[in-house]
């Protein structure tokens, strides 16, 4: 019996992180996404523009603020096998906006020119955007297209 219970334990144990491990279903993860993209871009709208240079990091860290739970959540979401792939690189890409907006976020801290920064984020995060905003599309989940 002793030998017993801490084999049962471990099966339980296992059983039970394997639930965790399931893939949601299309629908599951549509729902799941759009409702985090919506309250995102809702929060984000919110944040006042920057009409002074001195507003700049303010928006930024704000964004960011919002930006970040946000993406470790949708990280969080196990998309089903038929559009996984898809889902984890526009969920990557994200991620690789988050770090160049943090990035400009920390120059415009340290001292650099407001507007020289906000044209060279502008100008990285174009192409980055075009290219997450078509796998959102492709995975038809219009609420997580940014804007």
């Amino acid at each position: 019996m002793r030998r017993i219970l801490p084999a049962l334990a471990v099966l339980l144990a296992l059983a039970l992180s394997a639930c965790g491990e399931a893939s949601l279903t299309t629908e599951q993860l549509h729902d799941r996404a759009a409702a985090i993209c919506t309250r995102t871009a809702t929060a984000t709208d919110r944040i006042a523009m920057p009409n002074t240079p001195a507003q700049a990091d303010r928006f930024l860290q704000q964004g960011l603020a919002e930006l970040r739970p946000a993406t470790a959540e949708l990280r969080a979401l196990k998309a089903p096998t038929d559009v996984r792939e898809r889902y984890d690189r526009a969920v990557q890409l994200a991620g690789q906006e988050l770090a160049l907006i943090a990035r400009h976020e920390r120059a415009i801290a340290h001292g650099d020119d407001v507007s020289d920064t906000y044209r060279h984020l502008d100008a990285a995060l174009e192409p980055l955007l075009r290219q997450e905003n078509a796998y959102w599309r492709a995975l038809q989940l219009e609420a997580c297209v940014r804007r």
